[in-house]
């Protein structure tokens, strides 16, 4: 590890937090979290005296806290977060390669596997921060908005589930860097953001119908199929949802051997590319 490594982190710590792209990321965390939340509010105050079936609607759904941090959750994994954090990776290394300030930092005196391990540690720091932001928000706004029977139902819950929630989101921290990982291996043979991300739309295109061809397969009884299908990523990368359940120890492998493997090609392929 080179000396000044620190101070190569602090540099991208800077870039990204000052790009649109990492500013984006922060902001829509937040937004994501207190849109759900007031929606459910919402939606918790138009349920009371309607009924389905004889029976109050408001007893047939739950308001709580950690309820409403589970849809959050699922909300935050959709398109716009995972999105905004590969153009925040794309920025880092093919927007950098595009307008030539990348060879600033690969003619200096130091191994070019530790630049894009100072970006990856930048990177990650973002997705930290995302993912913070996202969890404080929901929970704040849950129970500012949702009032003491938000409370009572979260307690009768026990404290357990508001740890396991946590801990999805902390699993959704491991998703992330898959993807912030595979994101940089595209960088380095693409240059230029938008191909950045027309590239993985692609190979996430491609991955959903793999996953859903396996699935299929599966279900018609071909057991090969059921083992195979945990290696795409949008079967990985959904470890965090196993918070309400039981986690799989399996797919948190998959996750970390897809990043290792991912950071792996980036780091022999920005080895051996000329940087103009």
């Amino acid at each position: 590890m080179p000396r000044q490594f620190l101070s190569m982190v602090k540099v991208e710590l800077l870039k990204v937090f000052t790009r649109g792209s990492g500013i984006g990321t922060l902001v829509v965390s937040g937004l994501v979290a207190a849109f759900v939340t007031v929606l459910t509010w919402r939606v918790s105050g138009w349920q009371d005296g309607m009924s389905f079936n004889g029976q109050p609607v408001r007893g047939l759904f739950a308001f709580d806290v950690v309820t409403v941090g589970a849809w959050v959750l699922y909300a935050r994994s959709l398109v716009v977060i995972p999105f905004l954090l590969l153009l925040a990776t794309a920025s880092s290394v093919a927007g950098e390669h595009a307008d030539r300030t990348l060879r600033e930092l690969a003619v200096r005196p130091v191994p070019r596997w530790s630049i894009l391990a100072a970006k990856s540690v930048a990177l990650a720091v973002l997705s930290a921060c995302s993912v913070a932001i996202t969890f404080v928000v929901a929970i704040s706004f849950g129970w500012v908005l949702l009032g003491p029977p938000a409370v009572d139902q979260a307690i009768a819950q026990g404290d357990q589930s508001l740890v396991r929630l946590a801990l999805g989101y902390g699993a959704s921290f491991f998703s992330d860097l898959a993807l912030v990982a595979i994101g940089m291996a595209l960088s380095v043979f693409v240059r230029s953001v938008g191909g950045v991300v027309v590239s993985i739309i692609l190979l996430l295109i491609a991955d959903r119908v793999i996953w859903a061809i396996l699935s299929l397969a599966g279900w018609l009884g071909v057991e090969v199929a059921n083992d195979l299908v945990q290696w795409t990523l949008v079967a990985a990368m959904g470890c965090w949802k196993g918070w309400d359940g039981e986690f799989l120890p399996g797919q948190f492998v998959i996750v970390g051997l897809l990043t290792a493997a991912a950071w792996a090609v980036a780091t022999l392929r920005f080895g051996r590319v000329d940087v103009p």
